[in-house]
């Protein structure tokens, strides 16, 4: 993989049926930068349930803002929504829900697939989700680097 950053920068409108769209072309540009298909599944998973909840729960009119990039040894991701945001204490714990529950999952999922993670919200400015992956399938060692809950 070349040894250059490559990012990818863009705004999508708070709609459901573009989070496909988004998935789709950050799976474009991260394998046109030598990212495998292995190393990107748990990644896009993550990156749709951040764009799922901004989309759900910011209650923004205004545009998620997403950025990508590629590095010779991750991939990370960061979407900022403009909405209602809430209080940090509010942070669901990374354990799942229990099975019968309805909601609750978005969080722990993004963190089991990343080992970059990091939140920050501001009730009534928004909240942003870093998430990145160290690439695997290029031979490089898996490191885990969680960035503490807050830390953006």
């Amino acid at each position: 993989m070349d040894t250059s950053e490559a990012v990818l920068d863009f705004r999508v409108a708070p709609q459901p049926h573009l989070s496909r769209v988004v998935r789709d072309r950050v799976a474009e540009f991260a394998c046109s930068h030598g990212v495998r298909t292995e190393d990107l599944e748990h990644f896009l998973l993550a990156l749709g349930e951040a764009l799922a909840n901004a989309i759900e729960h910011a209650r923004a009119e205004g545009p998620i803002e997403i950025e990508v990039r590629v590095l010779p040894d991750r991939i990370v991701a960061s979407v900022q929504d403009h909405g209602v945001g809430f209080r940090s204490g509010l942070v669901p714990e990374p354990d799942l829900p229990p099975p019968e529950a309805e909601r609750g999952r978005g969080l722990p999922i993004m963190r089991r697939c990343c080992d970059i993670f990091a939140l920050k919200t501001t009730p009534g400015r928004g909240t942003a989700v870093v998430i990145g992956r160290f690439l695997r399938a290029s031979g490089a060692p898996a490191r885990g680097a969680n960035a503490p809950a807050g830390v953006a």
